[in-house]
This record gives structure tokens, C-alpha cells and sequence, in this order.
């Protein structure tokens, strides 16, 4: 059956849960589904949409909280173009959102699918009013819908567990003398990467502060990713000056962003994940995929994900010295891990699952 579906995305950003949004939309399409996005003029995924060939429908700014002129104007496209489901990721779209479908009856179904962990309890009057127009809320891992059970009054019955999906079949893994060569990374030496953004949160300094702890030293270390948009120098230098002041440039690698991440996780003998928090890493998915282990910080959707010594190990979050204390582990111990095995541990998030997941839920 055909689903028509409207994917709104009210952010400028360009992080996770956009692209998130904007994949899943393309993998509906794909599969015979009316599918169209909703945002902000030159927003990234305006521009995104259209590269990808999908509608985009451009929207004025809306508010956070009771912007209702706005959700009327929405809600007359989406009636105009039979709009059956809406679904949005950003808590910034939850009050247009539930306006939506207040003011079709519950006609278009609401759809949260949940992005960011909670900080706080959520149970106050308005956000159970609003929560309560969402036909359904969606968490990518077990933890969080155990976050959502604790921290709101949503209805239990409603609250699924649908991960963030991965198309297996763009991450076609090389062997490592090759992908070493494509990065011109050393070939003759165990390398560990991390690859993400260049952010704080990230975690990278306390990699470079465990390369100092450890007792083995001849490892290296490479460092994949380019800094945060319209953040200038100050982490990315406070790498670079690490690297300087503790002599460690002939180890320690730095590469700008790479398109063809399957060659990075290819080149590298472990990832690290070394992140205060990650609500779902999809970097986590993506080495795993490429069958390459991973070695991260116990916290967050991590600590799910992560099956010690059979596709990673897990180090106390932000501790440098278990971070070298696991580092030294792997290295003594020789520590390798089937890479098949690997791989099958995460085919769980194969985008076609995934993708089923989703119709299952919307024809429901």
C-alpha cells in the first residue's frame, strides 16, 4: 500500500538528525512511497532534497510554542497535497506539529521519531497535552524509550523502538594496505582512528592525553574530521598544539572530512569512540559495518551497541587512564575480533529493516 508521507525539518543545521531525516525520506521514496520534505528556504536540507532529486515544499520560520498562523499555513499544504503522515525528528517542530494534527482531527498522523536523549523530566501540563496528539514516538534504542517511559506521561502503549537505519550497501570496505594508501596513512603500524566532527564533546584531547598513559607507544593514532561550523581554531589547534608540545606528530594523524568513510574504518585497526555521550553514534554502526571493532565511552546509546569483545569494548567516559588502560589491553593481548561477526551484529540497522519497521508502524 501507498503511504504519502511529509518529512518537516524546521532547522538550518546539518547534523545527524537531519541527514537522518533526509535518508529515510529518500529510502521511502525508493520504495514506491509518496514522499515530500518541508523546511526553510537555503536551508542544508533544501539544498540536499533537491540535489536528491526529492519535493521539497519551502516554509516560512515558525516558533518554537504556539505559532499557529504558521501550522495553519502547514496545515493547509499538507490537506492540499493528501498528506497522510507527517513525521519530524527536531523538538523544535513538536508544537507545529501537534497544531497539525489538532487541526485536522488527528486526520495526518504525527510521528516523533526521538533523536536527542531527555535532560530533564517532560511531564509537565503542555508537553502532555502536546505529546498526547502524537500517534506515535519512536526511539532508535531500548534506552531511550526507557527515558521516555521515566520522564513523560506518553502513552506506553505508543512508544516504539525503531532504530536510525544504515544503507549497508554504500559502505563497500577495502582491504587496509589499500585504504592506508588512499589516505597515505603508515602501513606498517597498529592505528587507531576517530572520525566525526572536531568538537569538544567529541572527546579527541582525552585520545591524545591516553597516547601519553599507556605502556605500549607504538601505536598511532589518526584523527578524521573537520571542526564545527562557524566555530574558528580554538580546539582544533589546542589538538594540534597537544601533538607539538608532547612530541607525538609522528604518531598522530590528522585528515580533513572524507566522503568514502568505508576507506577510513577500513584503514584503521580499531575506532574509537571517545565522546562524553552519544544518543545513537551512527559512526559506532558505520565501523561496525565495515567490520572494524570499536572501542568506546560507556555512556549513552554506546553501552548498547557495544557488545564487549564481540564487536568492541567499552572505557569510563571521559577517564583518559581507562581509555589507555583499555588501549593497552587491546595491544597486549593482540586483541582481534571477527570482522564477520562484527559486521552481523549490526545488521539489525540495515535500512530495508528499518525502512519495514517504519511502514509497519504508518499502515498500522
Amino acid at each position: 500500500m501507498q503511504l504519502r508521507i511529509a518529512y518537516l525539518c524546521g532547522t538550518m543545521g546539518w547534523g545527524g538528525l537531519e541527514m537522518n531525516q533526509l535518508k529515510n525520506a529518500i529510502w521511502m521514496m525508493n520504495r514506491g512511497h509518496v514522499v515530500q520534505i518541508y523546511g526553510r528556504k537555503n536551508s542544508p536540507i533544501a539544498i540536499a532534497a533537491t540535489e536528491k532529486n526529492l519535493p521539497f515544499i519551502e516554509l516560512k520560520k515558525h516558533k518554537n510554542h504556539y505559532d499557529f498562523i504558521r501550522a495553519w499555513e502547514l496545515f493547509r499544504l499538507l490537506k492540499l497535497n493528501r498528506i497522510e503522515h507527517l513525521v519530524i525528528r527536531g523538538t523544535f517542530d513538536q508544537s507545529i506539529a501537534a497544531s497539525i494534527a489538532f487541526m485536522s482531527k488527528r486526520k495526518i498522523k504525527v510521528h516523533f521519531f526521538m533523536e536527542m536523549d531527555f535532560g530533564s523530566s517532560k511531564k509537565q501540563f503542555f508537553r502532555t497535552w502536546r505529546y498526547s496528539f502524537f500517534t506515535s514516538w519512536n526511539c532508535p534504542l531500548a534506552y531511550l524509550k526507557n527515558q521516555v517511559l521515566e520522564n513523560t506521561n506518553y502513552n506506553p502503549s505508543k512508544i516504539n523502538v525503531i532504530p536510525s537505519g544504515l544503507d549497508f550497501g554504500t559502505l563497500s570496505a577495502i582491504d587496509k594496505i589499500s585504504a592506508r594508501k588512499k589516505l597515505d596513512l603508515p602501513q606498517n603500524t597498529f592505528l587507531f582512528g576517530i572520525t566525526g566532527r572536531i568538537d569538544r564533546k567529541k572527546g579527541q584531547l582525552l585520545a591524545l592525553e591516553a597516547m601519553l598513559k599507556g605502556d605500549f607507544n607504538h601505536f598511532h593514532l589518526c584523527i578524521v574530521g573537520d571542526q564545527t561550523a562557524n566555530e574558528f581554531g580554538t580546539y582544533v589547534e589546542e589538538l594540534i598544539n597537544f601533538t607539538r608540545k608532547n612530541n607525538l606528530e609522528d604518531r598522530v594523524h590528522f585528515l580533513p572530512f572524507q566522503s568514502n568513510v568505508a576507506h577510513v574504518f577500513s584503514a584503521f585497526d580499531w575506532t574509537i569512540l571517545p565522546s562524553d555521550s552519544e544518543t545513537f553514534g551512527m559512526v559506532t554502526i558505520e565501523s561496525m559495518a565495515c567490520g572494524t571493532p570499536v572501542l568506546g565511552s560507556n555512556a549513552g546509546g554506546t553501552t548498547e551497541l557495544i557488545l564487549p569483545k564481540k564487536n568492541g569494548l567499552l572505557f569510563e567516559t571521559k577517564n583518559s587512564n581507562d581509555l589507555a588502560n583499555k588501549i593497552d589491553f587491546i595491544l597486549s593481548n593482540k586483541l582481534k575480533l571477527d570482522p564477520e561477526k562484527i559486521r552481523a551484529s549490526v545488521q539489525k540497522f540495515d535500512h530495508n529493516t528499518v525502512c519495514e519497521m517504519v511502514e509497519k508502524l504508518l499502515l498500522s
